[in-house]
């Protein structure tokens, strides 16, 4: 190949190159012009609004139901139970028999003592006579008296030996199970069952760290809640026990809990939820405004739009976060009331996107272009101020 034909594929080539490279750079060129047209995207999020709110420090406690009157109930004397007149599960009134043992050998003695009685009268009846006819002395009636008054003493005392054989019910209450039956022999003291009160009102006990108790005082509102409540209940502080538990440095609280005595079983387990400080003013946002990350907990604060832009933009801010409240979270430090944060769609932001705001589910969704997402966010701004 000759020099002029070597240069004309060289010529060749360098024009080809140089129309690829022209025709390359008008089709970059025109994709970043059509890009530019359509603007930035706009996150579409839902926002809320920072508000001011009062919150409590709460400690938690687990508390145990007990009856305001309870005892186990036991025979005073021994015998063979001759009735028994209660079922397991039963509430009795006070005063009503519940079990009675073996009498018959104390009631004959009673029919003695009570004849005893009567010949003792007769004798001091006579005995009196003769005195007034000067037939006796008063020697005689004072002996006569006295036989008298050591009958009567005789008839109390195997009538209180009855009645003591007789368990009645000493307030009203639900009786435990029965495990005693007619015939059974029963020593003196033998435990039968238990006796529970029934209120309206129950106790509940609880323990608390000394440093919280210190802080508490009769009268004080706590709230039950778990068990068989279907809503929580509130419960008023009636006792403190006057010293700490030595090995666990917590106090006895003893707290009245007035209309769920029914739903509440004695020795049942309930959550006590108890004031640990006084009521303060903090502010607070939905929980989904706050995103958890490695290095802090933060929000994105959508301000106004600024001049010549589209739409507001995301500010991320970090904040100190407190208890969650319901469905809202106390921000303690990062805030200011009256501030919007973004709720729902947060998660797609960064520092520093411009935002569209929406309400509803269609933060779920995608991006919107720029245009739309500065009519959205005057709209919802609008809505705000009530204009």
């Amino acid at each position: 190949m000759n020099r002029r034909a070597l240069a004309l594929v060289i010529l060749v080539f360098v024009a080809v190159a140089a129309g690829l490279a022209a025709f390359k750079y008008w089709r970059v060129s025109s994709m970043i012009a059509a890009a530019a047209a359509f603007g930035e995207p706009a996150e579409a999020v839902e926002v809320a609004v920072v508000r001011s709110t009062t919150w409590q420090a709460e400690t938690n406690a687990a508390g145990t139901v007990v009856a305001r009157q309870y005892v186990t109930l036991s025979n005073e004397l021994s015998g063979t139970v001759a009735q028994v007149y209660f079922r397991s599960g039963q509430v009795v009134e006070a005063g009503q028999p519940l079990l009675e043992l073996d009498t018959r050998t104390e009631r004959a003695e009673l029919r003695s003592a009570e004849a005893d009685i009567g010949l003792a009268r007769l004798t001091v009846e006579r005995t009196t006579k003769l005195v007034e006819q000067r037939a006796g002395t008063q020697a005689e009636v004072d002996r006569a008296r006295a036989q008298l008054a050591q009958a009567e003493a005789r008839r109390d005392m195997i009538a209180t030996a009855i009645a003591r054989k007789v368990l009645r019910a000493p307030f009203r209450g639900r009786i435990g199970l029965r495990d005693v039956h007619p015939g059974q022999y029963l020593a003196e003291g033998t435990e039968l069952t238990t006796l529970e009160s029934v209120d309206d009102s129950v106790f509940v006990d609880f323990r608390l760290p000394q440093e919280t108790a210190a802080r508490l005082a009769p009268g004080a509102q706590v709230t039950i809640s778990g068990g068989a409540l279907a809503v929580p209940a509130p419960a008023i502080v009636r006792a403190i026990d006057a010293r700490a538990d030595e090995t666990s440095r917590t106090v006895r609280v003893r707290a009245e809990a007035a209309g769920p005595g029914d739903a509440l079983r004695p020795g049942e387990f309930v959550d006590v939820t108890v004031g640990a400080d006084a009521p303060r003013a903090v502010l607070a946002v939905p929980l989904a405004a706050v995103r958890r990350a490695a290095y802090g907990d933060h929000v994105y604060v959508i301000g106004a739009a600024a001049r010549g832009e589209k739409g507001p933009r995301a500010e991320q801010r970090f904040v100190r976060t407190g208890p969650v409240v319901g469905t809202d979270i106390v921000i303690l430090e990062g805030l200011a009331a009256g501030e919007r944060v973004a709720t729902e769609g947060s998660f797609k932001l960064r520092q520093g996107s411009l935002v569209q705001v929406v309400a509803g589910a269609a933060a779920a969704g995608g991006t919107a272009t720029a245009s739309d997402g500065k009519a959205a966010d005057d709209k919802a701004v609008d809505g705000e101020t009530g204009r």
